[in-house]
C-alpha cells in the first residue's frame, strides 16, 4: 500500500516563517526584508535539492510541507496538495527494537517534547517498493519559545542494509554453492551437539572431497567446473534430511581446489547407519549430469566420524573426518572410510613426514643420481636416467619408495620435483660432449602425476632456458597411468613438451591399460617395459610373450624399446633376442653420484666400459658356425648369404620348405633364418617341425617377415622361434641377432633324457 493523501482538515497554507534547525528563527540579516527573503530562498533551494525525505507539520500535527523527494515517494505529482496527515502505511522501530504504531506517531512524539533520532522505518512507495529508512525528527519553535510544529527527515538506507546482508550472508556462506561456509558449520555442530545429549542420540560428520575433480577442471573449464560444484551442493542438500546440514570448506577465490564439502547428520543409529549414509550420498554423486551439453560422472572419497559426546570439539570432529577422508581416497576413487583413533596416528606420522622432506628439501639433503642406459647394438651408453635419493642425516639414504608417495601426497613433489630438473640442468652442462665422437649424453628426467599439468611445458622451459641446455638433450618420462587417467589432457601436455625440442618415453610399460590405438595418439619416442616382466623373462611364458608383444608393437610405431630392471646375462641375452634397442639395470651399473658417471663415461669412450667381457655379446668361442638361411626371394638370401660369410659363418641355402627341412637334416646348421611366409610349408611350420625334434634343441631359429604386425610375432615365439625381425634390415642387425640367438641357445640347460 503506498503513500496516500488523507482529508485535508482546515486547508491550512504551508507556514512562511522559516525556523531554523536549532528551534530558533534564524537572525535578521543586514538589508532587511530583501537579505530575509534571499536567505529564504536559500533554504527553500536545499530543501527542494535533498535527496532525503522530509516532511513538516505544524503544532497540531497537520502536514505543512514535503520536499519533492518525499512527494515523489508519496506519489504525488507537483500541483497536488499536500496530504494532512499520514496513514499507518509501515512499521517502525527504534534502536532497542520497540515498535512504533505509525509514522504520524513519530510527529506527535516530536511534538511532545523528544527529539527522535535514527528510528528503521520500513514503508511501501506509490510505486509499491518496499523500503527501509532511517527517520530522525525534532520539534520548530520560535523566539518566544512557543511551538511551531515539527520536521521529520527520512534517509533512504536499502541499498546499504541490502548490501550488509549479502556482507554478512558472504561471511558466513560460500557465495557459489550458497552452502554454510566451515566457520558457520563448527557453530551448527556445536549446538547439534547439545540436542544430541538432550535427546541422547549420536551425530555423524562426512567429509566429502570429489575424485580427480582438479582434472574435470582442465579438461572442461574452470566454468564447468563451478557448475559441478554447484550441482554436488544441490545434490547434496537434497539427499539429507531437513534439519540435516550441508556445508563447503571451498574458497570461491580459489575454486578449482574448492571441491571438498561437510555434511551433518543428527540422530545417527550407529557405524551401520553412518556408512550406510555415506553409499546414499555416494549414490546420490554418482549419478549422471549433464554440464555444457557434456555428460558427466563424478564419484568422492568420503570419511566419516561418529560421537554421542555433547563436549566434543567440532573442529577435532572435522579434523577426524577429513582424517578418514584422507584414507578412503588413498585406497581409491568411490572409496569411504569410518575414522578410527589408529588414524590419527597415521595422519600424525604422515605430516612429521611432510615436515620432514620440507626440511630435507630447505636442508639440501636431496641427491640425483644417474643409471646408464646401454645400446644392444654397440654395446655402450647412450644416456642415463636421473634417480632422486634422500641422505637423511640419521637414517641415512632413503629409498624412493620410502618417501615418493608421501611427497606426492603433500604435494610436495611439485618444488622437489623443480629441483630435480634444476640439477640435471646443472648437470647437463658437464656432459654436452661426453660420448665417443664428442656427442652429448642424453638425460632422462621423471615426472610425478602431481607435476603433469597443463603448466609443465612452461616450467620446462623456463629452467632450461636458464640454464642453457639445448631441449633435445632431455627425455621426459611420465608412466603409463599418468597419459591414460586424462588422454585428452595428457596429450595436450605431451604435445607442448614435444614442441619444445624434448623426448618423451614412457615409462613402466605394461602396467597400465593403454592400447594400440591409444599410443598412435601420444608423440612418443620411446617405450621403457616394466621390470616385473623382465624379472619373468625366460621362467614366465606370459611375460616373454607381453615382452615381444610390447616390442612388436612399439617398433612398428617407429618407437625405440628401453627394458629396465636388467640383473642378469640371461636376461640381456633373451632381450637382445627380442630385438630391445637399449637396457638399463644392475647388470651393467648401479645409480652413481655426477662423478662416478664421469668415470664411467671415460672407460666407455675408450671402448673399456667394464662389462664387454661378461656380456653375451662377447664374441662366440672358436669354431665355424653354420648357418642355414631359408627364403623364395634370391635377393634376400643373397645378401644374408654375403652378410654372415663376410662375419665367418658356413651358410647354406634353401628357398622353400621343403628343401629347408631336407638341408636341416643333412647340413645340421647352429642356427635357422627362417622366412615366416615361404611357399608351400610355412616358415612357422618349418619352426614348429624342428623343435619337434630333440636333435635340434641347440639350433637358434629366426624368423623373417615384411609384416611388423604383433600377432604374427607373438606367433613365431608360440612357435619357439628365438628371435624375429622385419625386412629390410641391414647386415650388421642380422649379424648381431644371429650371434645373440646363437649364444642364447648354446648356454640353454640341455633337456634331460627320459
Amino acid at each position: 500500500m503506498g503513500v496516500r493523501p488523507q482529508a485535508i482538515r482546515g486547508q491550512r497554507a504551508p507556514a512562511q516563517t522559516v525556523i531554523a534547525q536549532n528551534g530558533t528563527a534564524p537572525n535578521p540579516r543586514p538589508g532587511g526584508q530583501r537579505g530575509h527573503a534571499r536567505e529564504q530562498d536559500v533554504l527553500r533551494a536545499t530543501f527542494d535539492a535533498t535527496h532525503d525525505l522530509v516532511i513538516g507539520c505544524d503544532r497540531d500535527g497537520i502536514i505543512t510541507s514535503m520536499n519533492p523527494a518525499m512527494r515523489r515517494f508519496a506519489g504525488l505529482a507537483t500541483g497536488d496538495p499536500v496530504p494532512s496527515a499520514w496513514a499507518p502505511l509501515g512499521t517502525a522501530r527504534t534502536v532497542a527494537d520497540k515498535p512504533i504504531a505509525s509514522e504520524h506517531a513519530l510527529l506527535t512524539r516530536g511534538l511532545g517534547g523528544e527529539s527522535l533520532a535514527d528510528l528503521e522505518v520500513s514503508l511501501e512507495s506509490a510505486t509499491g517498493l518496499r523500503r527501509t529508512l532511517v527517520a530522525s525528527g525534532r520539534r520548530l519553535v520560535g523566539r518566544e519559545g512557543a511551538l511551531l510544529g515539527a520536521v521529520e527527515v527520512l534517509r533512504d538506507v536499502t541499498d546499504q542494509k541490502d548490501a550488509m546482508a549479502r556482507l554478512s550472508f558472504q561471511s558466513r556462506h560460500d557465495p557459489l554453492t550458497k552452502l554454510p561456509n566451515r566457520e558457520r558449520f563448527a557453530r551448527t555442530v556445536r549446538v547439534a551437539l547439545r540436542r544430541a545429549s538432550r535427546y541422547h542420540w549420536s551425530t555423524a560428520l562426512l567429509a566429502i572431497n570429489l575424485d580427480d575433480f582438479s582434472l574435470l577442471c582442465n579438461r572442461l573449464g574452470k566454468d564447468a567446473g563451478n557448475q559441478i560444484l554447484a550441482e554436488v551442493a544441490r545434490r547434496l542438500t537434497a539427499a539429507v534430511r531437513p534439519y540435516d546440514t550441508v556445508a563447503t570448506t571451498g574458497d570461491a577465490a580459489t575454486r578449482l581446489g574448492g571441491d571438498q564439502f561437510l555434511l551433518l547428520c543428527e540422530d545417527v543409529g550407529g557405524p551401520e547407519a553412518a556408512e550406510g549414509l555415506a553409499h546414499r550420498v555416494a549414490e546420490t554423486l554418482g549419478a549422471p549430469m549433464t554440464i555444457d551439453g557434456t555428460p558427466v560422472s563424478v564419484s568422492a572419497g568420503i570419511g566419516i566420524t561418529l560421537t554421542a559426546d555433547p563436549g566434543d570439539d567440532p573442529e577435532a570432529l572435522i579434523f577426524e573426518a577429513e582424517t578418514a577422508m584422507d584414507v578412503a581416497k588413498r585406497g581409491g576413487p568411490g572409496r569411504h572410510q569410518l575414522f578410527a583413533p589408529e588414524l590419527g596416528a597415521q595422519i600424525q606420522a604422515r605430516i612429521d613426514g611432510a615436515d620432514a622432506l620440507r626440511d630435507a628439501l630447505a636442508r639440501s639433503q636431496f641427491r640425483v643420481l644417474y643409471q646408464p642406459k646401454v645400446s644392444l647394438l654397440t654395446d655402450r651408453i647412450t644416456g642415463v636416467e636421473a634417480l632422486l635419493r634422500w641422505h637423511h642425516p640419521v637414517r641415512g639414504v632413503i629409498p624412493p619408495l620410502d618417501f615418493i608417495p608421501l611427497a606426492e601426497e603433500s604435494g610436495l613433489i611439485v618444488p622437489i620435483g623443480r629441483w630435480v630438473l634444476e640439477q640435471v640442468c646443472r648437470d647437463a652442462r658437464r656432459w654436452s660432449t661426453a660420448l665417443r665422437g664428442g656427442l652429448p649424453l642424453s638425460i632422462a628426467v621423471n615426472v610425478s602425476p602431481r607435476q603433469f599439468e597443463p603448466g609443465l611445458a612452461g616450467t620446462f622451459e623456463v629452467i632450461m632456458a636458464e640454464a642453457g641446455v639445448d631441449p633435445a638433450r632431455l627425455c621426459v618420462e611420465v608412466t603409463e597411468s599418468m597419459v591414460m587417467h586424462d588422454t585428452d589432457l595428457a596429450i595436450a601436455i605431451l604435445r607442448r613438451l614435444k614442441s619444445l625440442g624434448m623426448r618423451i618415453s614412457i615409462d613402466d610399460f605394461g602396467t597400465g591399460f593403454s592400447s594400440l590405438a591409444y599410443l598412435r595418439r601420444f608423440p612418443l619416442d620411446e617405450l621403457k617395459i616394466d621390470k616385473s616382466f623382465v624379472d619373468g623373462l625366460g621362467t614366465d611364458p606370459d611375460a616373454t610373450a607381453i615382452v615381444a608383444a610390447v616390442m612388436g608393437m612399439a617398433h612398428a610405431l617407429g618407437l625405440r624399446v628401453v627394458a629396465e630392471g636388467v640383473e642378469t646375462a640371461d636376461q640381456l641375452a633373451r632381450l637382445r633376442t627380442l630385438g630391445c634397442d637399449e637396457i638399463q639395470g644392475y647388470y651393467f651399473a648401479r645409480p652413481g653420484t655426477p662423478d662416478a658417471l664421469d668415470s664411467l663415461l671415460a672407460r666407455d669412450a675408450t671402448g673399456c666400459p667394464g662389462w664387454h667381457d661378461a656380456s653375451p655379446a662377447a664374441a662366440l668361442s672358436s669354431g665355424v658356425r653354420k648357418i642355414l638361411v631359408v627364403d623364395d626371394a634370391p635377393d634376400v638370401r643373397q645378401l644374408l648369404r654375403s652378410s654372415l660369410f663376410a662375419a665367418g659363418f658356413e651358410v647354406k641355402e634353401a628357398g622353400n620348405g621343403e628343401e629347408a627341412l631336407t638341408m636341416a637334416r643333412l647340413f645340421k646348421p647352429d642356427c635357422a633364418v627362417l622366412d615366416i611366409n615361404l611357399p608351400g610349408i610355412s616358415g612357422l611350420d618349418v619352426c614348429r617341425v624342428l623343435r619337434k625334434d630333440i636333435s635340434n634343441e641347440r639350433m637358434a631359429i629366426l624368423m623373417l617377415t615384411v609384416d611388423a604386425e604383433p600377432a604374427e610375432k607373438i606367433e613365431a615365439f608360440s612357435a619357439k622361434a628365438d628371435d624375429y625381425m622385419v625386412k629390410p634390415f641391414s647386415p650388421r642387425d642380422i649379424v648381431s641377432r644371429v650371434t645373440a640367438a646363437m649364444r642364447w641357445r648354446t648356454a640353454m640347460p640341455a633337456t634331460p633324457s627320459s
